[in-house]
């Protein structure tokens, strides 16, 4: 790509925001070098890294890079035979954990294109960084001790030589016949040698070595002979711990150095992983989208990526099929703006980045030649004009058919007519090279030509003619019009200037841009026009959701309720079952009870006794009540089985009945999972929602029913307490299920059931039966247990 159409475009701007998001050293240096690809193969590679990337970010799956250096030169000083220091070895040992640990992080993700990337990071390097991180200090400063057994031995040799020596000093100093010979009594260091700061005058009374004076003179700094012995140990045991120190840092460099190669390949694909992290990064913040491959060029919704998004207005440029474009209209009205727009994002297409666009299909192109802004140089003895024929040279050596080409002001500055001979010219040639230029002009003439060539059009910015105010935005199809004169009259041009030039304007002329005025004026009121239906279209369109949204809320509603109806069907038809079997069971016992009986009676006809007369009337009552239930628990049954109507959930107000409770009246209000059903009269009943079916009965226009119909009749006084001792478990069932409805009907609230203690046959009965029972709101044993506390709804 020209480096200079690169710069008037301003990709390096771009480019530095692409470093600034990249996390590690590589990654930025990778961004900053990074340039267009002309290959369609490459390009496609990019963006299908990109949109990877941008998975990755939606998933919170990035890895950490920031910790990842450049060390490929040092690795490559290491290869040679060098020795690294242990800032170096250290910085390599935590690129390689950080970039094995990337590989990691992108993996388990489905992104193949940047998982081909990471595999590039052979994990096997952790062999070069683990001794790395045994030998040197988190911080790379140093060695540990530990580094190697000599060295831990020589340190602490060190450590305890020094002590012996600081000490030895110190009691030298603390000597009273010595203290007045010193002009300070701290220990301190000359030429690596632990020395005594003695008076001049004093030369004498410390034997030893001088290694220095002050600058006065007054002062010597003196080793005692009493610890030379000691210092030169200590100077050996130094030698030795330096030259161990060389030892293993000459060891680690081996070792990096023997796998220079993946690690110089380690540090590259972390730089590519980084500039795909960076490239999704940035294409997330301005909004990038997708482009879609094609030979036309369409860009809907364009932002010019360094322009503050809260001001930039996003232009739409289509020119589809055509080979060139002629953009006009006033100065400052965007013309030159919609260049770099269109040629920066083409750029950025081929750099691997979104554009920012509602909507973009670009073509590769093989080089974007650029000529804006003033190439006016008086060092070099250039013109404007001669400045931009000279760039004009240079595009029209390089431009080919897979080439954009944009040109700011084309032939400008020279005389209008031979400028405008020229203009067509240069474009003449270029629709025929290029596979697209665009151009900005005022030229009359080549707007003329643009309309009446195939393959060309014209193309204007947009001027509000009401506030006089460019609205930059690009409509293809017709020429624009300077307004020249409107915009110098607003900047403060005086009028009557702005009146005789226009009285030399040809009047044609005049009449010509008035069209296209009103032309634009018609244009921009059918926008606004279009803009608003399309809002409308929007509105109507998200009413439509909502009213589906509703029904199928409301469906899904009467699934449950109907779901809800069915398993309290399954329940009371279980239930019911349960009961009938019992009751089978019963009438079998009585019917065999009865057949034994009567073999006994003909074996005592002459013995007959009003006990044995009474007994067999008792035979006979519990045999016609267990039949009684039978058919009662049949009937049940029947009606359990009778398929429920589709129903939507019950509110207040709905007449209702309830067919096992023998209930009909009008729902007063709902409390969870009961309703409060009020009768004639204003009688209330309590009943649960499940139990509860629509009344078909009920008039369908009329005011609800407000009568409660029970079957059974309502007595006028029902007792508060049951005595049940002496009864079998199934008739204590039986009469608890009477005396609760007579109780709850006559209006009572609490109620008691005498059970005795016995076996707890009949306690469980009773207890079991009030659980299951609709009006027991609950239920508790009195003190002694012999009797339960029945409490109704």
């Amino acid at each position: 790509m020209d480096p200079r159409a690169l710069e008037l475009l301003e990709l390096p701007e771009i480019l530095e925001r692409l470093a600034a998001v990249a996390a590690s050293e590589p990654g930025k240096h990778r961004c900053l070098a990074l340039e267009p690809a002309a290959d369609v193969d490459e390009v496609g590679r990019r963006q299908a890294l990109t949109t990877e990337t941008v998975r990755l970010l939606e998933e919170s799956a990035e890895p950490e890079l920031a910790e990842v250096r450049d060390v490929r030169h040092a690795v490559e000083v290491a290869a040679r035979g060098s020795t690294l220091d242990t800032a170096t070895l250290w910085a390599i040992a935590v690129s390689i954990d950080a970039a094995i640990a990337a590989r990691a992080a992108v993996e388990p993700v489905d992104v193949p294109g940047l998982r081909e990337l990471v595999r590039r990071i052979e994990t096997s390097l952790g062999q070069v960084s683990e001794p790395i991180r045994r030998a040197v200090e988190d911080d790379g400063s140093d060695l540990r001790d530990g580094a190697s057994p000599a060295l831990r031995r020589l340190r602490r040799e060190l450590r305890e030589g020094r002590g012996r020596i600081a000490e030895r000093l110190r009691a030298l100093a603390r000597d009273p016949s010595l203290r007045e010979h010193l002009s300070e009594d701290f220990v301190t260091e000359r030429a690596g040698r632990p020395v005594l700061a003695l008076r001049a005058s004093a030369r004498g009374a410390v034997p030893g070595i001088v290694h220095d004076s002050s600058g006065s003179g007054q002062t010597l700094f003196v080793e005692p002979f009493a610890v030379v012995d000691d210092s030169n140990r200590l100077r050996e045991a130094e030698s030795a711990e330096r030259e161990e120190v060389a030892r293993i840092l000459r060891e680690l460099s081996t070792t990096v150095g023997a796998r220079a190669e993946p690690v110089v390949g380690l540090v590259g694909a972390v730089a590519e992983l980084d500039l795909a992290l960076a490239c999704g990064i940035l294409s997330r913040r301005w909004r990038g989208t997708p482009v879609a491959r094609g030979h036309c060029v369409v860009l809907r919704g364009a932002r010019h990526p360094l322009l503050d998004p809260a001001a930039a207005v996003p232009i739409d440029l289509a020119p589809g099929e055509l080979r060139a474009v002629v953009i006009s209209g006033p100065n400052t009205g965007g013309k030159t703006v919609a260049l770099k727009t269109l040629g920066l994002l083409a750029l950025l297409h081929q750099c691997g980045l979104r554009p920012p666009a509602d909507h973009a299909e670009l073509p590769v192109f093989d080089q974007v030649l650029a000529d804006i802004g003033d190439e006016q140089s008086i060092a070099m003895s250039l013109s404007t004009f001669s400045g931009h024929v000279r760039n004009l040279v240079s595009i029209l050596e390089r431009a080919t058919d897979r080439s954009l080409v944009l040109l700011d002001e084309l032939a400008a500055g020279t005389d209008p007519v031979e400028g405008a001979a020229l203009a067509r010219a240069l474009l003449e040639r270029l629709t025929t090279q290029a596979r697209l230029t665009v151009v900005t002009s005022h030229y009359s003439e080549l707007k003329e030509w643009a309309s009446a060539t195939a393959g060309v059009a014209n193309a204007a910015t947009g001027f509000d003619a009401e506030t006089e105010e460019p609205l930059y935005r690009i409509a293809l199809g017709r020429p624009g019009t300077s307004h020249a004169l409107r915009i110098a009259a607003r900047l403060g041009l005086p009028p009557e200037l702005v009146d005789d030039a226009r009285s030399h304007v040809a009047p044609e002329r005049l009449r010509i841009a008035e069209l296209l005025a009103e032309a634009e004026s018609a244009e921009e009121r059918a926008a606004v026009e279009r803009e608003q239906a399309a809002d409308a279209r929007s509105a109507a369109e998200e009413a439509r959701r909502a009213a589906e949204a509703r029904v199928t809320e409301l469906e899904q509603e009467i699934d449950r309720v109907r779901a809800s109806a069915q398993a309290e069907r399954e329940r009371t038809l279980a239930a019911a079952e349960r009961e009938l079997a019992g009751t089978k069971a019963e009438l079998d016992a009585l019917r065999a009870e009865i057949r034994a009986a009567r073999r006994l009676e003909r074996e005592r006809r002459r013995a007959t006794t009003p006990k044995a007369l009474a007994k067999e009337r008792e035979r006979d009552r519990r045999l016609g009540a267990a039949s009684e239930r039978a058919a009662h628990v049949g009937r049940a049954l029947r009606d359990a089985e009778e398929p429920l109507p589709v129903t939507v959930p019950l509110a207040p107000g709905d007449p209702v009945i309830a067919p096992a409770l023998g209930v009909r009246g009008t729902i007063d209000e709902i409390v969870r999972e009961d309703a409060v059903v009020v009768g004639r009269g204003g009688l209330r009943v309590r009943v649960p929602v499940a139990r509860l079916r629509p009344d078909p009965d009920a008039q369908a226009d009329g005011p609800p029913e407000e009568g409660v119909t029970v079957r059974a009749p309502t007595p006028t006084h029902a007792p508060s307490e049951l005595d049940l001792r002496g009864r079998t478990a199934q008739e204590a069932r039986e009469a608890v299920r009477s005396f609760v409805d007579a109780a709850s009907l006559a209006g009572r609230d609490e109620l008691r059931v005498i059970h005795g203690r016995g076996t707890g046959a009949i306690r469980t009965a009773v207890r079991d039966e009030l659980a299951r029972h609709p009006l027991v709101s609950s239920h508790e044993p009195d003190s002694a247990d012999g009797a339960t506390v029945v409490r109704l709804s």
